[in-house]
């Protein structure tokens, strides 16, 4: 059986409604209904909450991964004290590797490991893909660089970011994915019905 998305569960709701009936007098109708269910996504200021707290653990992060670099440059007779109070080669270079490499590689780090930045896990988030699953790696690499694009985090203040809507990938509550695949379970149960039943009749 194929997998399902988690655009594409199926929930039956009912509604009253009027009709009339054989005799034209308008009457109370309880119809069923099929649609699919709305995926809860995280979106706007909520998004903003984890920018904010990811930021702060970001700038610890780069001053972590700056140690063994500045080690390095002081090993080769750099005077690193000097680099930022230029407009050097060397400068711009620090800055590039800084927003080319460990930016993207802080989300890459993180969503690859734990599904998950430490900003979305204090505050109960997780990025998975269209069946509700771990992205794969290249789905996950890609989110990271195309937080490199300029007002990019903008982009999230609508229902999904760039870096989601361009790789196929959601954030939502932890809790509210564990009842997405519950409601995928029992869509496959019902399908499963609806195929045994079908069978029985041609039978």
């Amino acid at each position: 059986m194929e997998k399902q998305k988690i655009t594409e569960i199926k929930i039956t709701q009912k509604a009253k409604r009027k009709e009339r009936d054989q005799s034209g007098k308008l009457v109370e109708v309880e119809k069923s209904y099929v649609k699919f269910k709305e995926v809860p996504l995280v979106d706007g200021w909520p998004r903003f909450g984890h920018y904010l707290i990811d930021t702060l653990i970001y700038y610890a992060f780069t001053i972590i991964a700056a140690i063994p670099l500045v080690f390095i440059l002081m090993t080769l007779g750099v005077k690193v004290s000097e680099i930022s109070e230029d407009g050097s080669s060397l400068n711009l270079i620090m800055r590039l590797i800084n927003y080319v490499i460990i930016y993207p590689g802080y989300y890459l780090l993180f969503e690859s490991t734990m599904q998950s930045t430490p900003g979305k896990l204090i505050m109960g988030r997780i990025v998975v893909n269209e069946y509700g699953e771990k992205p794969t790696f290249n789905q996950i690499l890609k989110r990271a660089y195309i937080r490199v694009i300029p007002f990019e985090a903008f982009s999230c203040l609508s229902d999904r970011g760039w870096h989601d809507s361009w790789t196929d990938t959601y954030v939502i509550r932890t809790k509210d994915l564990k009842e997405l695949q519950l409601s995928m379970q029992i869509g496959q149960i019902d399908d499963k019905t609806h195929m045994n039943e079908e069978k029985n009749k041609q039978i």
